[in-house]
């Protein structure tokens, strides 16, 4: 999938979260005397959200394995694996007060943080290869 104009309106979406999680988690962060925890209410609304976003980033992969299922346009759901997917780490994050807690938490967390680093090189690879290969090997490049 191509980063151009069509992400733009995701783009700004994402962003648009972004910027309110992180007034919110301030606020939170600011006014919470025990600190931020991830068992407030606030703590458990960024984790059910956290968890929306990689559920519905992960349900691409179960749209394409069973053909019937025909629900919206394929570029919808592939821009909402990428901005969601993405937006799932820093809600997963504030969920935690920016701790990673126990073991198993930091395991879990760090393998999010690969999957998403992974899932951004690869749409950048996927925005940069193609037009690599058609300006240094013309006669490779099948137009049709």
């Amino acid at each position: 999938m191509r980063m151009d104009k069509t992400q733009r309106g995701w783009a700004r979406a994402s962003l648009a979260i972004l910027a309110i999680s992180l007034a919110v988690y301030g606020f939170y962060a600011f006014e919470s005397p025990q600190g931020p925890r991830g068992g407030s209410s606030v703590g458990l609304a960024f984790g059910v959200i956290g968890f929306a976003f990689m559920i519905f980033a992960a349900l691409l992969g179960a749209r394409k394995r069973v053909p019937t299922w025909r629900i919206g346009r394929a570029q919808a759901w592939m821009r909402g694996h990428l901005w969601l997917g993405f937006l799932a780490l820093p809600l997963l994050l504030f969920h935690g007060g920016l701790h990673f807690g126990g073991t198993l938490t930091r395991v879990l967390m760090w393998l999010l943080i690969i999957t998403v680093f992974s899932g951004v090189f690869g749409a950048a690879l996927q925005h940069y290869v193609p037009r690599v290969m058609t300006s240094d090997v013309p006669l490779e490049t099948i137009y049709d």
